[in-house]
């Protein structure tokens, strides 16, 4: 018995030893009609305080299940403290080459992350992420929610 507790433990701690570490971490859900309008740019705002570090920016996606898109055009404008401006326009897969849903799904919904940046020094102070999409409706549907998480990179 002792050794299967030891065993646990030790499994814990690697565990906790091995995750990255956030230092932001933000998710908007959207109204309940799951529309993302393409006028309605989020925007996501932190500060670092460790510039020693590098850095990983993470791309959040919450959808409905059997999405009816393989893939959205997602607009994101990074600014940092300076003020310079850093865009990308991103062609966000939903799916993999072989029609495969990429997200991790519970029940009918399904969450997808994706690295904008990896490995990347960021200077000390206030940085302002702003996330839009150019899908051609006036909507993108079956949207739950979107977000932003930014770690330290392993």
């Amino acid at each position: 018995m002792k050794l299967k507790n030891i065993f646990s433990s030790f499994f814990i701690i690697i565990l906790i030893s091995c995750s990255e570490k956030t230092e932001y971490s933000k998710f908007i859900r959207l109204p309940e009609n799951h529309r993302w309008l393409k006028t309605d740019t989020k925007l996501f705002e932190f500060t670092i305080v460790d510039d020693s570090k590098l850095y990983d920016i993470a791309f959040e996606f919450s959808h409905i299940a059997d999405y009816q898109f393989a893939s959205i055009p997602i607009k994101i404008d990074i600014k940092n403290p300076s003020n310079k401006e850093e865009f990308h326009n991103i062609d966000f897969n939903i799916v993999d080459k072989n029609g495969k849903p990429l997200a991790d799904c519970g029940g009918d919904i399904c969450d997808l992350s994706m690295k904008i940046i990896e490995k990347t020094k960021l200077v000390k102070g206030k940085y302002q992420i702003k996330i839009g999409h150019s899908f051609k409706g006036e909507y993108l549907p079956n949207v739950i929610g979107i977000g932003v998480k930014v770690s330290q990179a392993k």
